[in-house]
């Protein structure tokens, strides 16, 4: 006969009951729009057409921040980092579209300097996820990315040529290097920092590809230290948090993001194996979806017990920022992450220091009870 200790001296068969009726409770059924109906959908094609100008973006950081906004011409150079192994469009092409309506001129950098390929999926009007069983691309948004995906476009001629991360930022050295290594390591960190002071700000595309490239690479976290030391926007989208929340002090490890309101990909929202393969430029290749830790737990132990995750599933839109650190949750949120950013660069101020948008031209102060944080 099994002998166990249960808190209380309960039964087992009761222990058991209240574990299967706890997760039963929290499963949540949110209704999610489809495609043709997104808000996200209707900016993508007015891209497209060409009908997004400066005054209209005016207009929808207004909308949706309630700040008024006064951009310079020419008001600098945003850097964006992209997964070389498999980003996705939205992710990409309407936060891009949105900075470039804005004045900014916009540098790619890719892990290798190669051009960046595109998930498939995320061109595919007719991909349906698994977590929701639901299409998931607008014709606006695949209209979009398949200009970017093409070579011969404006667009898609800009992919061609990023920036190398590996040349321009050196990784950490290793123990195996020795203290050789400390100084040229230093005086090379040095030298691609202070050439990236010029850029005004920063955002780090998702995407599967992005865990494969950015997961452990130590040459981004400066860039981002450095930039947010700076007081400019760093934008993260998606999978791209994860890369965002790995930026820590080199000494104490504290992460950059401690302590602070961070969204991202939410278990809801992920698959729940690897092995589904997903239709990548020139065949198949594997997802990377179920990592061996979700993000939403990642960023729930990043963020601390002063901090923590938000997401409210099901909403349209969501995007958190938090002082000049700005998430967003998912494919079409870069949109609303570059409202942010806008109305902290060029608002005078007027933007809260913490601000969620979770709908449509819906933003507000974030409240405790939106907040899942671990205990403290």
């Amino acid at each position: 006969m099994v002998q166990t200790a249960t808190k209380g001296d309960q039964a087992p068969e009761d222990v058991a009951k209240a574990i299967a009726n706890g997760h039963a409770a929290a499963v949540e059924f949110p209704t999610m729009l489809f495609p043709d109906d997104a808000p996200v959908g209707l900016v993508a094609q007015r891209m497209v057409e060409g009908r997004y100008d400066k005054a209209f973006l005016i207009s929808e950081v207004k909308r949706f921040t309630g700040v008024t906004i006064d951009v310079p011409a020419n008001p600098g150079r945003i850097v964006a980092v992209i997964p070389q192994h498999g980003y996705w469009s939205s992710e990409l092409t309407l936060t891009d579209q949105a900075f470039r309506a804005a004045g900014y001129e916009v540098d790619y950098v890719t892990l290798r300097g190669e051009r960046p390929f595109v998930y498939g999926v995320s061109l595919d009007t007719s991909f349906r996820d698994q977590a929701w069983n639901a299409a998931q691309v607008s014709p606006g948004e695949a209209a979009l990315g398949n200009r970017y995906n093409d070579r011969t476009t404006t667009e898609g001629l800009r992919l061609n040529q990023p920036r190398n991360l590996d040349t321009w930022l050196p990784p950490t050295p290793r123990p195996q290097h020795g203290e050789a290594a400390r100084e040229p390591y230093r005086q090379a960190l040095l030298k691609g920092l202070s050439e990236a002071t010029q850029y005004a700000g920063m955002f780090i595309v998702g995407g599967a590809g992005a865990y494969m490239d950015y997961g452990g690479n130590t040459s981004i976290r400066p860039l981002i230290r450095l930039l947010a030391a700076l007081g400019r926007p760093v934008v993260a989208i998606c999978y791209g948090v994860e890369v965002l929340i790995q930026a820590t002090d080199p000494k104490t490890k504290v992460p950059l993001v401690w302590g602070r309101l961070v969204t991202g990909h939410s278990e809801q929202d992920d698959y729940t194996d690897g092995t589904t393969n997903v239709p990548v430029e020139g065949g198949y290749g594997p997802n990377y979806g179920a990592a061996t830790i979700t993000l939403e737990q990642m960023i729930k132990q990043y963020t601390g017990p002063q901090g923590g995750f938000i997401s409210n599933n099901g909403s349209p839109y969501m995007a958190v920022a938090d002082g000049n650190v700005i998430t967003a949750r998912t494919t079409p949120d870069g949109y609303p992450a570059a409202m942010l950013a806008l109305a902290q660069m060029h608002g005078n101020g007027q933007l809260p220091t913490k601000y969620v948008i979770d709908g449509d031209g819906l933003g507000h102060v974030p409240t405790l009870a939106e907040v899942r944080r671990i205990a403290g």
